[in-house]
């Protein structure tokens, strides 16, 4: 993931993360222009599910997109037939 810096448009360093939860994590930012010096900080949070995992984290609850839910509910309508 490349984040870019609001100010002066250049390219960012990401300096250290902290991993709050599963889905969700800051991350210290630093602009790699010298001439502008600014550092941030940037939260990272897993939205959505498009394709359920094969090996699901019991404590992770995600959002599934209306797509998928109707994927995985035709699924569980043919492994009933």
């Amino acid at each position: 993931m490349r984040l870019i810096c609001p100010h002066c448009g250049d390219k960012t360093r990401i300096r250290t993360t902290k991993t709050l939860s599963p889905i969700y994590r800051e991350a210290y930012v630093q602009c790699t222009a010298p001439e502008c010096g600014w550092s941030g900080k940037a939260r990272v949070e897993i939205a959505e599910t498009f394709n359920p995992s094969r090996q699901p984290n019991p404590d992770v609850r995600l959002f599934v997109s209306p797509e998928a839910r109707i994927a995985l509910l035709a699924q569980l309508q043919a492994q009933k037939n």
